[in-house]
């Protein structure tokens, strides 16, 4: 899934390229030659480089620019993708219908899907959390002056949606825990179900486990949902 696409870092990339030439620009002053004792100081003097010269360099900074960004960005958008990728395997109806387990061994399987969903998401955090530093680094690596480094990555986190993503990352957590406490459950009262009438669902003789269960899915759904809304706003920034 394509959240905040590359595309859109591109953009903001080239945007961003638009203070690369004032700085080149800048620091092609012109050169004064010194004067010779009572000789007139000329009104003007001799750039550094040519026209030519500025636009290659700026050119060069721009790519250099581009492949620092998307090195990092690259590495968050597949982390992401991976992410969504395992919690949407247990987004599934199928994963919250009891009678889908064929034994304990099917809890233990899908415990495993669930910790490796938490992994990813953890590693997600990290690089979203190291991104100020992985960005400038990255910069420095392309040989990008440290001024324009700064300026390029202080605009590119400014482009993320911080608030879409913790939001995101807090509900994913809760997914987690949720999913956890429902294997648990069905661990724990294993052989107490009987498929419902109606196909994915199923019922407990005892009230109480009934209404638990109802319970938990009901919030996994909630969570679910909650999430899925997240990616979407993800997906619609500018």
């Amino acid at each position: 899934m394509n959240v905040f696409s590359l595309r859109t870092a591109r953009l903001i990339c080239c945007l961003l390229c638009a203070v690369e030439p004032a700085t080149l620009h800048a620091q092609n002053q012109a050169v004064q030659p010194s004067p010779t004792p009572g000789a007139k100081v000329p009104s003007g003097g001799t750039p550094k480089y040519t026209e030519q010269q500025m636009q290659e360099m700026i050119s060069k900074l721009q790519t250099r620019v581009k492949k620092a960004a998307d090195a990092v960005l690259g590495r968050i958008l597949k982390e992401e993708a991976d992410v969504h990728i395992k919690f949407t395997y247990l987004r599934k109806p199928e994963r919250l219908d009891p009678n889908q387990y064929a034994s304990k061994d099917d809890i233990v399987i899908w415990r495993g899907s669930l910790q490796q969903l938490k992994d990813k998401e953890n590693g997600l955090d990290k690089l979203y959390a190291d991104a100020d530093l992985d960005l400038g680094n990255a910069l420095i690596q392309q040989q990008v002056n440290q001024s324009v480094a700064d300026q390029v990555k202080n605009e590119l986190l400014k482009s993320f949606p911080w608030t879409v993503i913790k939001k995101k990352s807090e509900l994913m957590r809760d997914f987690i825990a949720e999913h956890d406490e429902l294997l648990t459950f069905l661990d724990k009262n294993w052989g107490t179900w009987k498929p419902g009438p109606k196909p994915g669902t199923a019922t407990f003789d005892d009230t109480h486990l009934a209404t638990t269960f109802q319970e938990l899915q009901n919030k996994i759904n909630a969570t679910g949902q909650q999430i899925e809304d997240q990616y979407k706003l993800m997906a619609q920034q500018p």
